[in-house]
């Protein structure tokens, strides 16, 4: 959920940071082109890197460790920017949240997919993604609310960004108790490990464990 709502919010913010006269338009902008413009190339480039370049690391340090670093990442680098003062560097910001958002979404979906009977995938997809999606109106709603306010000396395009990586951060917390992918465990030639998830994850689906091997 929130990390569409970290991606989405792209479009509803700008009209806040060129109220706030941290964004300009046209040859004004910091690169000569719209801020704007910047900002939304910022987020996809750091997508492609960290979709193309930095989840393939997923591989090697496992799904589990490697969304909890994606998440703190984005969360972080997210909040950070809320408080940034000039176009650059707002712009900087999101570019970082971008390869967190990249890594985060690709190994999501292959740790979902190596979870779920191959029987059931497509109805945890379509969850997965209806989860995901809500979070558009929400954000649309929350700029709509927010980006117009100033509160407690913050214009409310901070609050929305704000709003977002704060709950991401929570989130972190919920995840802890995520276990590892049992398939990667077993590729990994850890065995023992992957037979002690399953059993786990079987007692939490109300099933007998297999024995040891």
């Amino acid at each position: 959920f929130f990390e569409l709502y970290d991606l989405f919010e792209t479009g509803y913010i700008s009209s806040g940071l060129l109220a706030a006269g941290i964004f300009h338009t046209g040859s004004a902008g910091a690169f000569g082109i719209a801020d704007q413009a910047a900002f939304a190339s910022a987020t996809f480039l750091g997508l492609f890197v960290g979709a193309s370049l930095l989840a393939p690391y997923a591989d090697r340090f496992g799904r589990r460790l490697t969304f909890m670093c994606a998440l703190l990442w984005y969360g972080c680098f997210s909040l950070l920017m809320a408080f940034q003062q000039s176009a650059e560097s707002v712009i900087f910001f999101r570019f970082l949240v971008g390869i967190g958002l990249g890594v985060e979404l690709v190994t999501i979906d292959t740790y979902l997919t190596e979870w779920v009977p191959t029987r059931m995938r497509s109805k945890a997809f379509a969850f997965s993604f209806f989860i995901q999606f809500l979070s558009v109106p929400a954000v649309a709603l929350m700029s709509w609310w927010l980006v117009p306010q100033t509160i407690l000396s913050l214009e409310g395009w901070r609050w929305v960004v704000i709003a977002g990586a704060l709950c991401s951060l929570v989130i972190w917390f919920i995840r802890k108790n995520l276990p590892e992918s049992a398939r990667w465990l077993a590729q990994q030639g850890r065995h023992k490990e992957a037979h002690q998830v399953m059993s786990q994850m079987e007692i939490r689906c109300g099933l007998t464990p297999k024995a040891d091997f």
